[in-house]
């Protein structure tokens, strides 16, 4: 493909503005006089989009991303949440990255992005990317709601974008991709749920139940597949219905009758252990269950749901001899600590137990 031709699809799938001041352009752009110039690497391109379609889901994003640097380098982008002072991008590096991207699909978009930008650095709000979302809606895949707003959701976004409209192998790969998203609720909010040993947190899901507000609630984890207009998503209606624990046993059955039965606990950190003794007795019996962790290997501000790498069970009658037995006071981050030692030991499945 010549460059030319190569320009005219980055362009076209980045919006085709042009910029004349290239100033912090990321080291995978060069600047001209008539705006800058992406040499995208599609052999780079389309082989982390191959890897990506049969790694573990939580690992897809991150590949994806890294592989394919469409508008040249993510990294001011991805990193914007960290301050300057930190060792983070400055306010123009962002800037020229999200504007070489086409990222303001108008002058209220660009002005409420960058008049939260300074605030929001360094802290858990996301307001720029949020604002980013209710203003421009489909332009940057912030449908059916901006909940997944974020940067990586942006680069995702325009990567999709640039991968159909290159076509061949590397569209063809991009649309066969699940990927997964963040477990939020409308708010944009998720739990805290434990962290783990970073090699320890496979794929989640697809159901998960998530315990929070001290309610427990049923749904699939939602995806999207790269399309050429950004990301379609699939809510799977998470968090979900609240289900008390007498009508678990038939909601995890027919959720399972259409989704591939694997179970994922989502509980916050200092959520008592023996409360999920029961909820795992029940899920157990319908589906391979597991303990939810901060997933490994994911895009910086981005937290996705891994399982931990032993199933577990709760049958009645007296506990086996290596079962976890759970006291009074443990917390699911002790019971995740536990499990992640039993994973890392070579075992594949655990059972709970509490203590007398």
């Amino acid at each position: 493909m010549t460059r030319i031709a190569l320009l005219a699809i980055v362009l076209a799938a980045c919006g085709g503005k042009k910029h004349h001041d290239n100033k912090g352009a990321g080291s995978g752009s060069a600047g001209s006089a008539s705006g800058p110039v992406f040499p995208v690497d599609w052999t780079k391109c389309e082989a982390a989009l191959r890897e990506a379609s049969t790694a573990p889901l939580d690992n897809r994003p991150e590949l994806v991303i890294e592989g394919c640097q469409v508008c040249g380098d993510w990294t001011p982008i991805l990193k914007w949440n960290t301050p300057e002072g930190s060792g983070g991008p400055t306010r123009q590096l962002i800037t020229s990255a999200m504007e070489r991207c086409n990222g303001f699909c108008n002058n209220q978009a660009k002005q409420h992005f960058l008049g939260t930008l300074d605030d929001a650095r360094g802290t858990s709000s996301r307001a720029p990317w949020r604002y980013l979302g209710e203003v421009c809606k489909a332009e940057v895949s912030a449908l059916p709601d901006k909940r997944f707003m974020s940067a990586p959701l942006f680069a995702l976004d325009r990567i999709a974008r640039a991968a159909v409209a290159h076509g061949g192998e590397p569209a063809t790969l991009a649309q066969a991709i699940l990927l997964p998203l963040p477990a939020v609720s409308v708010t944009g909010a998720g739990i805290v749920i434990p962290d783990v040993e970073s090699d320890l947190a496979p794929t989640a899901g697809p159901i998960a139940i998530t315990i929070t507000g001290g309610q427990m609630y049923i749904a699939k984890l939602p995806t999207a597949r790269m399309t050429a207009n950004g990301l379609a998503v699939d809510l799977g209606n998470y968090p979900g219905d609240a289900v008390k624990l007498d009508g678990l046993e038939a909601a995890l059955t027919k959720l399972a009758d259409t989704t591939p039965s694997s179970v994922t606990i989502l509980a916050p950190t200092a959520t008592p252990a023996e409360t999920l003794v029961p909820i795992v007795a029940v899920a157990s019996k319908i589906a391979q269950t597991y303990l939810g962790a901060n997933a490994a290997n994911t895009p910086e501000g981005w937290d996705l749901p891994g399982n931990i790498g032993v199933a577990i069970d709760a049958p009645p009658g007296k506990p086996a001899k290596d079962a976890v037995k759970l006291s009074h006071e443990a917390t699911a981050q002790d019971l995740a600590n536990e499990l992640a030692t039993r994973a890392k030991a070579g075992a594949k499945k655990a059972s709970l137990a509490t203590s007398k």
